[in-house]
């Protein structure tokens, strides 16, 4: 049976996952509380992120449907705010994963 999405994160490290910069501003976005989680089964979760007044730096900017599932025990990912087909793990991924993980 494949990990859980908490599992998987657990076992990585977002300096792993997520470039410095996305690092910071997704944890400012968790720690103003701009997570809701609309979806959580173990292996696939869904949440809107961010929509927070304010700078990028002060975790503000726009708000994102933001979706990791599991696949073959791996973690996958995938945010409204990336282009078609070039999913980093940006800073609205960072804010949910700290989310998930608290």
């Amino acid at each position: 049976m494949d990990k859980t999405i908490k599992q998987l994160l657990e076992n990585s490290s977002l300096e792993e996952l997520a470039i410095p910069s996305n690092i910071a501003y997704g944890k400012k976005i968790f720690e103003r509380h701009g997570i809701e989680i609309v979806l959580n089964t173990g292996h696939e979760v869904e949440a809107w992120v961010g929509g927070l007044t304010g700078d990028s730096k002060s975790g503000g900017g726009t708000r994102r449907h933001t979706w990791f599932y599991s696949k073959q025990s791996r973690l996958k990912w995938h945010c409204s705010g990336n282009p078609k087909d070039h999913d980093i793990f940006c800073k609205h991924c960072v804010a949910l994963a700290c989310e998930l993980l608290k």
